[in-house]
């Protein structure tokens, strides 16, 4: 998150800073992004973007939640929704992430990380160490709502299948680009959660 000394610049030069990150995260993906290119174009010293953010990962972050909202009060929608059942909400995150792909196809920014998802390997929701404290606590809090509807023992295996179900979810989400028929990635998402869901092995 950026630091108060950001927080607290005028409106006009906290713009200028963040329409310069844009534009280089919807040049290249993240990992080729320039933190030169972004001072330069945004008329600040490259010291000045350390006092102002960790580093460009931490830049990058806080642009996606400008632009995809406030990402708690969606997941808390999905687990309300869904009854704190975690399959069915990795199900309605993969639907939120191909949905925002759709919506933003013609946006650089949004094309530039789902077209270079492999490389970028940038997903709200998907990877545990891009997730807030807060996040993960609100997934970790399901564990009394799965206990009894999933082969799991104790809380830290429940964090096991949270990393299971994570993992295909993100894997799906970049497997779906390959995909020319939308439908077709998504019932293949749905039948590998399936195999997650009632196992592969014959009883």
């Amino acid at each position: 998150m950026p630091t108060k000394t950001f927080l607290n610049l005028p409106k006009d030069k906290k713009n200028k800073v963040l329409k310069a990150a844009y534009k280089e995260f919807a040049r290249v993906p993240l990992e080729k992004v320039s933190i030169k290119n972004i001072v330069e174009n945004a008329g600040i010293a490259r010291g000045s973007f350390y006092q102002y953010f960790e580093d460009k990962e931490d830049l990058f972050d806080y642009i996606m939640k400008i632009k995809i909202g406030n990402i708690e009060k969606k997941l808390n929608e999905m687990i309300e929704k869904e009854n704190g059942n975690i399959i069915n909400v990795c199900i309605d995150i993969y639907d939120f992430l191909i949905k925002i792909g759709k919506r933003r196809k013609n946006d650089k920014f949004f094309k530039q990380i789902y077209g270079n998802v492999k490389t970028s390997d940038n997903l709200m929701f998907t990877k545990k160490e891009e997730m807030s404290d807060n996040i993960l606590q609100m997934l970790y809090n399901l564990y009394d709502k799965n206990k009894d509807i999933l082969n799991i023992n104790s809380e830290d295996e429940f964090k096991l299948v949270l990393e299971m179900l994570f993992t295909i979810s993100r894997r799906r989400v970049v497997a779906s680009l390959n995909y020319k028929d939308s439908d077709k990635a998504r019932e293949d998402f749905l039948k590998e959660m399936e195999y997650i869901k009632y196992g592969i092995a014959k009883k």
